[in-house]
């Protein structure tokens, strides 16, 4: 799939807040109260104009509530009172569309929600094909602060019984084969005319699909619990400050095992009020793919947890535009992902493609991943330790290993047939790989391959940032100490120097040049000699060998 292809994914469902959330982040890290109060001004008049707000909105609304609580010293010295009254009204209008939705739930019907969603044939198989969160409810009895997605306080919609029956049966005819039946909800939450979650995972032993729930026992639910551990329901309790007392009584009472997850002291604390809007986090999300809600479907792109993604992942509105949706990745699978490479998904007709470019998500990650190991989990790869594979070290140790690469390539494609039966198609890439691993193990051809990868990053760096200057203020002050060592380290050694040229000595780390020429550009300073380099080097990534090369 070409970049020039149509592919419309809005940034959020409620674009407008997101971008006066960050508007308001800046002007709070720059100290411009002025500016900080016309715009929290503007956000809550843009809310008082809804009757009702939709799960993303409301997010976003309380995600700037949380912003104004953290800033709350310096906008009270820095800002009129008039921002007090404001922060009065745009409270007391959270809480009335909360006690409005939360008394009046309703369910969703499978044929409403289908024509909500406003997709066609194939995008539906899509959807089902890839789903890997099903969010049975709107809204959350528990409310945790600690809360990964942000759920909102009290439910407010379910799916019907029959809906989620239909929708799990759609799943099992795309062959997807495991679902996560919780997302910004407690799946022991769901109920319809005495009917509970026990009744959906007892249709589920009807279907080739394995599930997983994730609970915090909501009150009045210790009955329905027992209920499912008697059946080996496949869950885990997640232990919180005020329900660890009450799991630990029931697994006394039933001697039954019970899993576990958060079960930690340090642990034990509200999430919410771990967000500080000033640092950046490891991702709190393990998975590509697409969340299904009661409000619509969503493709899911794990990032860092920071200012620009409190929630740990990108959340994108499927339309009826949208024509290419994520391979599905959890777990584990999910931590292989390059998330620095363009994605691999599948077209409209199902067929498996590589886009040829970044969503800006992925640049965002990209010039978020300071290499620290704190950012990047055990199994996840990082910008850092893929650089370091065109150092010489890993030449040599490459080049040693010829023999047992090719034997074990080898093995791969032609343990069952010879080669001469191979499909040109395949005999074309086998070809590819063998010329890919030597190439790599020549000291020139290691060399170039690191300048066309680094080309194709800094490409796409330099254009997100000329089209998302407020992100890139946040950005640029979440980097900002790191920013400043770069600069103060580096500089008087590149002095004079293309890119091409200290990129080309192995005396010089590649990373640390990597994030020097990434402060360059946020602070477009030495831009001229980049571009020169971006020119010299066009890049493009080849799926097939897996790497950067010659556009």
């Amino acid at each position: 799939m070409k970049e020039n292809d149509t592919i419309l994914f809005p940034n959020t469902e409620d674009f407008f807040l997101e971008q006066k959330k960050n508007e308001f982040l800046v002007a709070l890290y720059e100290k411009n109260f002025q500016t900080a109060e016309k715009t929290y001004i503007d956000i809550v008049n843009y809310a008082e104009l809804s009757s009702r707000f939709d799960e993303t909105t409301e997010k976003l609304l309380n995600q700037i509530q949380t912003i104004f609580k953290k800033f709350t010293p310096d906008l009270m010295q820095g800002c009129t009172s008039k921002i007090k009254k404001y922060n009065t009204r745009l409270n007391r209008l959270v809480f009335a569309a909360v006690k409005h939705a939360s008394g009046h739930v309703c369910h969703v019907e499978f044929l409403t929600w289908e024509k909500t969603l406003g997709l066609d044939p194939r995008q539906k198989a899509l959807v089902y094909k890839t789903a890997m969160t099903f969010q049975l409810t709107s809204g959350c009895s528990n409310y945790c602060r600690r809360c990964n997605e942000w759920a909102l306080p009290k439910v407010r919609s379910h799916f019907s019984y029959q809906a989620a029956l239909k929708i799990l049966e759609q799943m099992s005819l795309q062959k997807n084969d495991e679902i996560s039946l919780y997302g910004a909800s407690d799946p022991l939450d769901w109920e319809e005319d005495g009917k509970t979650i026990f009744d959906i995972l007892l249709y589920l032993k009807n279907l080739p699909i394995e599930y997983s729930l994730l609970t915090k026992v909501p009150k009045g639910k210790d009955i329905l619990l027992k209920t499912l551990l008697k059946i080996d329901a496949n869950l885990s309790v997640s232990i919180t400050s005020k329900n660890k007392a009450r799991i630990n009584k029931i697994q006394q009472e039933l001697e039954l095992f019970i899993s576990r997850q958060h079960d930690l002291e340090e642990l034990l604390i509200p999430a919410g009020l771990d967000e500080d809007f000033v640092t950046l986090k490891p991702s709190i999300t393990d998975g590509y793919g697409v969340e299904i809600t009661p409000e619509g479907a969503f493709i899911i792109v794990p990032t860092f947890t920071s200012a620009l993604h409190p929630f740990g992942h990108k959340k994108i509105k499927i339309t009826s535009a949208t024509n290419f949706f994520p391979l599905k990745k959890t777990g584990r699978n999910a931590l292989l992902v390059d998330y620095f490479k363009p994605l691999e998904g599948y077209d409209l007709n199902q067929n498996l493609c590589h886009l040829t470019w970044l969503f800006d998500v992925q640049i965002e990650s990209i010039l978020l991943d300071t290499g620290t190991d704190e950012l990047t989990p055990p199994g996840m790869r990082g910008i850092k330790e893929y650089l370091s594979i065109f150092e010489e070290t890993a030449r040599c140790q490459r080049k040693k290993m010829t023999l047992s690469v090719l034997k074990h390539l080898k093995n791969q494609v032609l343990l069952h047939t010879d080669f001469k039966n191979l499909s040109e198609k395949n005999q074309a890439a086998y070809l590819k790989k063998i010329v890919g691993h030597l190439n790599l193990c020549k000291k020139e051809g290691c060399c170039q391959a690191k300048l066309y990868t680094v080309s194709f990053f800094l490409e796409s760096i330099y254009h997100y940032q000329l089209k998302n200057p407020g992100k890139i203020k946040i950005i640029r002050f979440l980097l900002k100490d790191e920013m400043e060592s770069s600069f103060l380290s580096l500089e008087n050694q590149i002095a004079g120097r293309s890119p091409e040229v200290v990129f080309k000595d192995s005396a010089m780390d590649a990373f640390n040049l990597f994030r020097y020429y990434i402060c360059c550009l946020l602070t477009r300073s030495e831009n001229a000699g980049i571009l020169s380099f971006i020119n010299a080097f066009p890049s493009a990534y080849d799926p097939d060998a897996d790497i950067f090369v010659h556009k």
